[in-house]
């Protein structure tokens, strides 16, 4: 069903690129979201409030899709895609510092903000070597 939506999606959204991609990502976004509340709390996943595992999943997940969102922006040079990546990689910054880190103690609060670390490091990475003309 989630696959004939996101293949569907640019062929019924009339309009530019700009307005097809955009809708495509928050398909994306909301599918994502959607699938993992419903794998951690399957077969109601209404029925229960979230607990801490569920939250550090929904930050990883943020931050495979900034990646993934990175990748097709770079590969198809599409700056919106960039953009959206920026934006879900900001919002999962805020929610590991704001959110995340106050549950965690000791090495597991280390272990967040280390892998955190990695992913920002990996974003410039990739920035650098495969816009050089968007650093200018």
């Amino acid at each position: 069903m989630i696959g004939a939506i996101l293949w569907a999606t640019p062929r019924i959204v009339p309009g530019t690129g700009r307005v097809r991609d955009g809708a495509l990502m928050g398909v994306i976004v909301v599918a994502a979201f959607t699938l993992l509340r419903q794998a951690s709390h399957a077969p109601m996943p209404l029925w229960t409030g979230t607990d801490a595992g569920e939250q550090i999943a929904r930050s990883i997940l943020a931050l495979v899709l900034a990646g993934a969102f990175l990748g097709i922006g770079i590969r198809r040079q599409a700056r919106d895609w960039r953009l959206a990546s920026l934006a879900l990689m900001l919002i999962a910054v805020a929610k590991v510092f704001l959110f995340d880190a106050a549950g965690l103690d000791g090495l597991a609060r280390i272990a967040s903000f280390a892998a955190l670390g990695f992913s920002l490091i990996g974003v410039g990475w990739l920035y650098s070597r495969y816009l050089p003309d968007a650093s200018r």
